[in-house]
């Protein structure tokens, strides 16, 4: 049990709470990772708040123009007030399936299931491991992982979870511990979720790397292995590099194998810039399925969101909808994503300067929202100390590694804040 579960189960001795709790409730607790570190930060962090994951400037959120206008144009009343339906709207499914073809163009005449809306990425997530996963059974994770999977696979799903470095000696992506890890698990059963760009280091494979890996996990798959490949797609479109693979790795492995279900859990949440629209997306796919199949594993996808939140939000689910539709939609949103990729670009110039450090070591990184630092001391009274003395807010990870998102920076602070963290690294350690 988690220590902090412990503590929590303490506070509750001798009170009916505690009699009363299940097992599950016993083992719940609110976990000491970037959610408070980020609350401690809104408190004191009153120069720099490098820690939030969502795109900001001049402390506004991020947003695509004609999603704003959703709020300010009249909506029809049963745009606004009425259920959802369980799957979610239709138009929004269908809308959202295209959108994804046009992103990821190997998905192109290959059969997949309508997308179902779920409410956010975390939702997506704990809904597909509820259908695929049993206690005790083991989940394949980057060592490198957002908490939010501790939750989901440990305490709600009691499964195993098995880290494997996310990177090589070399810096690049392990895809031999992967394969060590895929062969060395339980049975022939094998769960994987995969998160590029990745939270928290910023790091998407290559286009050779991620043939690599689709080539690996076939021949896994061609050996016997009956694989679930989740991809956790939070941070999809956000690539900086040229030699960066542009396409999800569902889609790479659309129709790979019989023995392969792919998943793919995205939202708009990131790709669209509306975090507190909590819309997210799944969508399976498997080599040989037919409508028949895809319509039956939507139904117990929908079964399980009715047992969980019944629908949700309609309307998040029509204003979205309605902005998808702007003819200058595409534009707006490919504004917001060069906005990132000039500050990634600075960011990466800037760090040049510090090449050698004997505190910092940045992370390999080419996309997303952040990026890492493998620290010579503890990460964690790093973290404190950047907090306290010079009033700026990041996130530390397994008090070895601390983390920066440039996605909540301002390009003009971000010189600075590399500054200020690279003095309170040379003070504190």
């Amino acid at each position: 049990m988690n220590p902090l579960a412990k503590d929590l189960n303490s506070v509750l001795e001798g009170t009916i709470i505690s009699q009363l709790l299940s097992d599950y409730g016993k083992r719940m607790y609110f976990p000491k990772g970037i959610i408070s570190q980020s609350a401690e930060a809104k408190e004191k962090a009153k120069l720099y708040n490098a820690t939030i994951g969502i795109a900001t400037e001049h402390n506004d959120a991020l947003h695509i123009p004609s999603v704003l206008h959703g709020f300010t144009n009249n909506l029809a009343v049963n745009d606004i007030f009425p259920y959802a339906p369980t799957a979610g709207d239709m138009g929004l499914r269908k809308v959202w399936l295209q959108e994804m073809m046009r992103k990821n163009p190997t998905m192109n005449g290959k059969l997949t299931s309508l997308p179902v809306v779920t409410s956010g990425l975390t939702h997506a997530i704990s809904i597909a491991f509820s259908l695929f996963l049993d206690k005790g059974d083991e989940v394949i994770v980057p060592d490198f992982y957002w908490g939010n999977y501790n939750l989901i696979f440990s305490e709600q799903r009691e499964a195993v979870t098995i880290t494997t470095p996310l990177f090589n000696e070399d810096n690049g992506l392990n895809i031999e511990g992967f394969s060590q890890a895929i062969q060395d698990a339980k049975g022939n059963k094998v769960s994987l979720i995969l998160n590029f760009p990745n939270n928290p280091t910023g790091y998407t494979p290559t286009k050779t790397e991620a043939k690599e890996l689709v080539d690996m996990l076939i021949k896994k798959a061609e050996s016997g292995k009956k694989l679930l490949i989740f991809t956790d797609d939070a941070y999809f479109g956000l690539f900086f590099e040229e030699n960066v693979c542009r396409e999800s790795l569902f889609s790479l492995l659309c129709d790979a194998h019989e023995n392969i279900l792919t998943v793919k859990g995205d939202a708009a949440t990131k790709e669209e810039m509306v975090w507190g629209f909590r819309v997210g997306f799944l969508t399976y796919n498997s080599k040989g399925l037919t409508n028949d199949h895809y319509e039956a594993l939507v139904k117990k996808t929908m079964g399980a969101i009715r047992g969980d939140v019944s629908s949700c939000s309609k309307p998040a689910q029509s204003i979205l909808f309605a902005a998808m539709q702007s003819p200058t939609y595409l534009e707006e949103k490919k504004a917001g994503v060069e906005k990132m990729r000039v500050r990634y670009n600075l960011l990466k110039k800037s760090l040049a300067a510090y090449r050698g450090n004997e505190y910092l070591t940045p992370l390999p990184f080419n996309s997303g929202y952040f990026m890492s630092f493998t620290c010579k001391g503890d990460a964690e009274k790093l973290r404190l100390y950047l907090l306290d003395k010079y009033e700026v807010g990041t996130i530390s990870i397994k008090n070895s590694f601390l983390r920066l998102a440039f996605s909540s920076t301002d390009l003009g602070d971000i010189e600075d804040l590399l500054r200020i963290v690279y003095q309170a690294a040379s003070e504190v350690f």
